[in-house]
């Protein structure tokens, strides 16, 4: 296995930032999911009701977050470290997290039409994760569960071969894109190592409505949630890609090979 592609998501539920290389945190990639939109009673939004977040374009500007949406455009500090203490939920996880500061509130608010609140991980914020593996727990960001997310090009390969109409891998919204032979080769991983950090992996990736989701028009279909089902399903839940951790934190790179130790 190598990997092929990296991606980040700073906010979480908008579009993605394609980078050659990453800091890999315990809570994940560098700069990924540190920041989310809530409602005024900080829970999560998500495109799981709003599938225009799709369409929110980010990019990275020395150390300003720039988010594009339609003509308009906001730049945000991207290593913000002081604002409003905020409660917010992600799941069954209460966060403490900071408020950005209301001109990104007004500028979310005016483009989703609907009231929201950008908020953020600082250094202060802890959210942890039992595992069913060692090392038995893990720091995570604004990530739906788990801090990474990796996927194999032959699995989603043999998914398009069974739809009629091929899907891009930004549906299912990894950030690990690893160049595979073996559909859902993936899965077998265990304890590994990319450019000498070490990685577990803990679980196969359950899957929700996004990933019927097209990221580039935000427009939703049966699929490829509805085939996926005919074989990737389990207990009624739908896995596709693998949920990891980082043990060993370090920079890791496309081009990068993983090994299972």
């Amino acid at each position: 296995m190598v990997i092929e592609q990296l991606s980040i998501y700073p906010i979480k539920g908008l579009g993605a930032i394609n980078v050659q290389s990453a800091m890999a945190l315990e809570r994940g990639l560098e700069n990924d999911r540190r920041f989310m939109l809530v409602d005024p009673n900080g829970n999560f939004l998500s495109q799981r009701s709003i599938k225009e977040m799709a369409l929110f374009k980010p990019s990275i500007i020395e150390n300003k977050l720039r988010i594009e949406y339609k003509t308009e455009s906001i730049l945000l500090d991207l290593h913000q470290e002081e604002g409003i203490k905020m409660n917010t939920t992600v799941w069954d996880d209460s966060v403490n997290a900071i408020q950005v500061g209301k001109i990104a509130d007004e500028w979310f608010s005016d483009q989703l039409g609907k009231s929201c609140v950008l908020v953020k991980m600082n250094h202060n914020t802890k959210r942890n994760k039992v595992l069913k593996k060692e090392p038995n727990h893990s720091q995570v960001s604004f990530a739906d569960g788990y801090p990474y997310l990796i996927l194999g090009t032959a699995s989603l390969e043999h998914l398009n071969s069974k739809l009629e109409s091929p899907v891009n891998i930004d549906r299912f919204r990894a950030n690990i894109i690893v160049k595979t032979s073996v559909a859902h080769e993936e899965d077998e991983l265990d304890l590994c190592e990319i450019n000498g950090k070490q990685f577990r992996m803990i679980k196969p990736c359950a899957r929700c409505q996004v990933i019927t989701i097209d990221q580039q028009l935000g427009i939703t279909s049966k699929e490829p949630l509805k085939t996926l089902s005919t074989y990737r399903q389990k207990e009624n839940l739908v896995y596709f890609g693998a949920n990891m951790v980082c043990i060993q934190e370090g920079v890791i790179k496309v081009g990068d090979k993983i090994k299972n130790l």
